[in-house]
């Protein structure tokens, strides 16, 4: 058996060309299908990473953060616009 890839305790091998991805004691899929294999293990991969909730968290938070900035920088350009005594000027 040949362990090809493995993060966060799951794990992808491959014996006799069938692949078999395992989380801990608990194998989740055999196939022949490489490609699927490797999809399954992306997925379960990527929920058992440990500190994707809090990258998620952080961010909305910067996403959040983004569009406040976004609608401050509007909202000044726009008061800049008014000009001084007499207006923006034109005749």
């Amino acid at each position: 058996m040949t362990l090809i890839a493995s993060k966060f305790g799951v794990d992808l091998n491959e014996n006799d060309g069938v692949y078999t991805v395992t989380h801990g004691e608990k194998e989740l899929v055999r196939t022949r299908v490489e490609s699927l294999a490797k999809v399954i293990w992306e997925d379960e991969m990527h929920e058992a990473d440990p500190a994707r909730e809090r990258r998620e968290r952080e961010r909305a938070y910067y996403d959040m953060q983004r569009a406040r900035s976004d609608s401050f920088a509007r909202r000044a350009a726009n008061a800049r616009k008014s000009g001084g005594k007499g207006g923006r000027g034109g005749v």
